[in-house]
C-alpha cells in the first residue's frame, strides 16, 4: 500500500477534529515526553519504605564506562568482605577497574581461541553466522563473566586500581582494542587457512595476550601483583594486611562460594520453555569457562528466590530491560510511570512478545538490595544502582512489583535458596542459542 497525499490530508482533518490532540501536542512539544507523561500519583505511591533491607553502602557511579555487570557484581559482595574486615560498608569500596582490565584481556584470548579452533571449512560466511566475533572484546557482560574473573583474578581495593580518565569513557578505548584484536584475528584465521601447526598458532596467541597486556597497562593502568591495605574498622582501629595478592584478598575475605550461585531467567519467548537450561553460544570471557547461562522459570520463582536471598542478608544481582518505564528523576522503575499509552494511544507488549520481537533485553545490572511487603504481598522492591547518587532515592530505584514481572530477566541465586526440584533442573544439557537481536 502507497501512502498518498490524500491518505495526509485524511489523516491530517481527523487530527485537528480532536482538540484533545492539539492540547497534547503543545504539553510534550513544550514540556517533553516525560514531564508531558508523568503520572504523579505514581510518584507518590512508590514511597521509599522497605521492611525488609540490606545496609546502606557506598554507591558507585559508572559513567559512561558500560560496566554495570561489574559494579552489581561488586555490589553482590561488598555486604560479605566488609563484614568480614569489619570496616563501615560507607568507607569500602572495591576496584571496577582491575576487572574490566583482566575481562578485556581475557576476552581477547577467548576471540583467538574460538577462531583457531573454527571447522577447515569455516569461511567469513560462517563466522559471521554463528556470530563468533560478536563479543570480542564487547565492553558488555553479565553474571559469568564476572564470576570468571574474579574467581581467576581476586579483587583489589579501588584506592589501589582506581578508574582512569579512560576506564570512566569506555568508547574510545573499546573501538581502539577492538581493532587492535580484530586484526589479530584476521591473521590467526589466514595462517589456521594455510594449515599453520596449533603449537604455532598457540605462539602467537601468547605473542598477541602479551602485547594486549602492555596496550591496556598504558591506558587503564598496570593491575597490582600484591599490595598492603591500610584502613580503619568499625572501631575506629587501624588495621594492615600486608604484602596480600588479590586472589587471597578475596579468598581470605569472601567467605561466599561464588561456584554456589547459578543464574535463574524468566524469558517467556517462542523458542525458550520453562524448567530448561539455555546457554548463548559463544557469550564468555575466559576460554573453557562459564558461558552465558541460566534455568528458566516462571516469574513467581523468580520473586520468591530473590525474597528468600534478601531476607537472609545477601544481594541478589539481576538483569533488566531500562528503556522502559524509568524515572530516574524519581528513582522509581514502574510500569505506570508514564501514561505513554493512554497519551498517545497504542497499546503496549507484553514481556513474550517484547521478548519475541526484539523489544525487551537485558541491557542493565543492578542488585536487589530490599522489599517491601504488606499483608504477604510484595509491593516494591529496593534496588542499587550504579549512577552515583543523584536524584530522590540516591543512587537507589523504587522497583514496583509490576515492573519486576514485565521487565527483569535474570536473577543471580545462591542454590540453598533453590528447591530440590529447580537443582535438578540444573543438571540438563544445556540448549544453546545465540542472542537475540534488539532494536
Amino acid at each position: 500500500m502507497e501512502i498518498t497525499s490524500e491518505d495526509i490530508k485524511k489523516f491530517s482533518k481527523e487530527y485537528n477534529e480532536n482538540p484533545v490532540n492539539k492540547i497534547i501536542e503543545n504539553a510534550i512539544t513544550t514540556n517533553g515526553l516525560e514531564e508531558a507523561c508523568l503520572n504523579k500519583d505514581i510518584v507518590i505511591e512508590n514511597q521509599f519504605v522497605f521492611n525488609i533491607e540490606l545496609p546502606e553502602s557506598k554507591r558507585y557511579d559508572q559513567k559512561d564506562s558500560w560496566k554495570c555487570w561489574i559494579y552489581a557484581g561488586l555490589n553482590m559482595i561488598k555486604h560479605n568482605m566488609a563484614k568480614n574486615l569489619e570496616i563501615d560498608l560507607m568507607n569500602f569500596e572495591l576496584s571496577s577497574n582491575y576487572i574490566a582490565f583482566f575481562d578485556k584481556l581475557e576476552k581477547a584470548n577467548y576471540a583467538y581461541e574460538n577462531i583457531i579452533h573454527l571447522p577447515k571449512e569455516a569461511d567469513l560466511d560462517y563466522i559471521k553466522k554463528e556470530k563468533i566475533l560478536d563479543y570480542a572484546v564487547d565492553e558488555g557482560g553479565y553474571w559469568e563473566y564476572f564470576k570468571n574473573i574474579v574467581s581467576k583474578y581476586g579483587v583489589v581495593p579501588n584506592s589501589y586500581m582506581p578508574n582512569p580518565v579512560e576506564g570512566e569513557r569506555a568508547g574510545k578505548i573499546s573501538r581502539i582494542y577492538r581493532e587492535k584484536v580484530k586484526k589479530d584475528i584476521v591473521y590467526l584465521w589466514e595462517v589456521k587457512k594455510q594449515g599453520k601447526s596449533n603449537e604455532f598458532l598457540q605462539s602467537k596467541i601468547k605473542e598477541y595476550v602479551k602485547e594486549n597486556y602492555i596496550l591496556l597497562s598504558k591506558i587503564l593502568g598496570e593491575p597490582p601483583h600484591t599490595f598492603n591495605y591500610e584502613y580503619k574498622n568499625k572501631n575506629n582501629q587501624f588495621v594492615t594486611i600486608k604484602d596480600i595478592t588479590p586472589k587471597d584478598f578475596l579468598t581470605q575475605y569472601l567467605t561466599l562460594n561464588l561456584e554456589d550461585f547459578v543464574c535463574i531467567g524468566n524469558m517467556p519467548m517462542y523458542n525458550k520453555e520453562y524448567r530448561k537450561v539455555y546457554r548463548e553460544k559463544y557469550c564468555g570471557n575466559v576460554y573453557k569457562k562459564y558461558q552465558r547461562e541460566f534455568l528458566n522459570l516462571p516469574i513467581e520463582d523468580l520473586k520468591d528466590l530473590t525474597l528468600q536471598q534478601l531476607k537472609n542478608g545477601i544481594p541478589v544481582h539481576m538483569s533488566v530491560h531500562t528503556f522502559k518505564s524509568c524515572c530516574a528523576k524519581y528513582g522509581i522503575l514502574d510500569t505506570r510511570i508514564y501514561n505513554y499509552t493512554q497519551t498517545l494511544g497504542f497499546q503496549s507488549l507484553s514481556k513474550k512478545e517484547g521478548f519475541d520481537f526484539c523489544e525487551i533485553n537485558s541491557n542493565h545490572a543492578m542488585v536487589f538490595a530490599g522489599v517491601h511487603i504488606v499483608d504477604e504481598k510484595i509491593q516494591r522492591w529496593k534496588v542499587e544502582d550504579s549512577y552515583g547518587t543523584e536524584g530522590e532515592t540516591k543512587g537507589y530505584y523504587i522497583m514496583n512489583d509490576n515492573f519486576f514481572e514485565k521487565y527483569v530477566s535474570n536473577i543471580v541465586i545462591h542454590k540453598k535458596y533453590m528447591t530440590e526440584e529447580q537443582i535438578k533442573l540444573l543438571e540438563q544439557e544445556p540448549i544453546e542459542y545465540f542472542i537475540e537481536s534488539n532494536v
